[in-house]
């Protein structure tokens, strides 16, 4: 055998076992190739399953806001009257603290100076409720003879 023999012999081996390797490679991207295909028909189907139950899932939502907007349209009155109860409930807290301060700002006008009036307001009452108890005794007392 020659050199130009055992040169072709060896390039015939070489590409032999180029095209061996060769069709293994194809052979198995062709598998790959098959399984990508299944994979992507099987992500189609369930797409669509999903997509179906998404789109129930978005018309319930939307049933349930509808719902809810009317509910809360129909409580917005109640929210506020009792908005408005505790601007009242405020505002009578405030004048109860306003008056008694003017209560206390007083008692202390009282303390400091104005005993004698005091004294004189209460002598006054307690004579004035006397002649009261006085009179209707004696308009008792004339019934009394009338009935007689």
């Amino acid at each position: 055998m020659t050199f130009g023999e055992l040169a072709g012999l060896i390039a015939a081996i070489a590409f032999l076992i180029l095209v061996v390797f060769l069709c293994v490679l194809i052979s198995r991207l062709g598998k790959t190739m098959q399984e990508t295909n299944r994979s992507i028909s099987l992500l189609t189907h369930d797409m669509d399953n999903l997509s179906k139950e998404v789109e129930e899932v978005l018309g319930n939502t939307n049933s349930l806001l509808e719902d809810l907007n009317k509910k809360s349209y129909k409580l917005d009155p109640a929210v506020q009257a009792v908005a408005d109860v505790s601007q009242s409930v405020i505002d009578i807290n405030d004048q109860v603290h306003n008056m008694v301060d003017k209560v206390n700002t007083q008692r202390e006008k009282n303390r400091f100076g104005l005993g004698l009036a005091k004294t004189a307001g209460k002598a006054a009452v307690l004579g004035a409720f006397n002649r009261y108890r006085e009179r209707r005794a004696m308009k008792k007392a004339k019934r009394g003879m009338k009935d007689e």
